[in-house]
C-alpha cells in the first residue's frame, strides 16, 4: 500500500504501535513517523511517538513542542495532558509539569500511570506527604500492574 492509499496513514500507525509493543523501537518509530507524514494532525499519533521518546530520555523538547500542538488539536485529552506535564517534567520545569498532572489525575482519577507521574511532581514541588498519598493510591488501583507496584514501593521507602 503506498502513502497515497485513504488507509495508509492509519494501517502505519497501527504497525507502529504493534512494532513497539513488541520491543522493535526502530521500526515502530519509523512507522509513525510516516504515518504523521502523511497526516499530521494525528493527535494520538503524535501523543504516542512523543511518550515513546520521553520515556526513552530522547528528544523531551521536540516532544513536549509536539504535544502541544497535539493538545490544541484535541484539547482536554487526559492522555496528551498527562504527556505535557511528563515532558516537562523530564525537563525539570517542576511547577509546569504540576498543573498539566494535577489536571490530568483529576480527568483519570483512576489511572495508575497518571496518579503515579503525579506522585513524582509533588514530591520535586517538596510536598512529600501528598506525593506518598498518590502513590499510595497506585498500590490500590485495580489496574496497577506488578512493575509498576514495585516502583511505587521503593518510592515509598526512599522517595525520587
Amino acid at each position: 500500500m503506498g502513502e497515497d492509499h485513504p488507509l495508509y496513514a492509519e494501517s502505519a500507525d497501527g504497525r507502529g504501535v504493534a512494532y513497539e509493543r513488541i520491543g522493535e523501537w526502530d521500526k515502530a518509530e519509523k512507522d509513525l513517523l510516516a504515518s504523521l507524514r502523511v497526516n499530521p494532525e494525528q493527535a494520538y499519533v503524535i501523543n504516542y511517538l512523543a511518550y515513546s521518546w520521553i520515556e526513552q530520555g530522547v528528544k523531551i523538547k521536540k516532544s513536549l513542542n509536539m504535544l502541544e500542538r497535539a493538545n490544541k488539536i484535541k484539547s482536554n485529552d487526559p492522555y496528551i495532558i498527562d504527556s505535557l506535564g511528563w515532558a516537562l517534567f523530564k525537563l525539570k520545569r517542576y511547577k509546569e509539569s504540576k498543573d498539566y498532572l494535577q489536571l490530568a489525575v483529576r480527568l483519570m482519577p483512576g489511572d495508575p500511570t497518571v496518579n503515579d507521574h503525579y506522585g513524582d511532581v509533588l514530591w520535586k514541588n517538596g510536598q512529600e506527604i501528598q506525593a506518598r498519598y498518590y502513590w499510595n493510591n497506585v498500590l490500590s488501583l485495580e489496574k496497577t500492574e506488578d512493575k509498576l507496584k514495585e516502583k511505587i514501593k521503593e518510592k515509598l521507602i526512599k522517595g525520587i
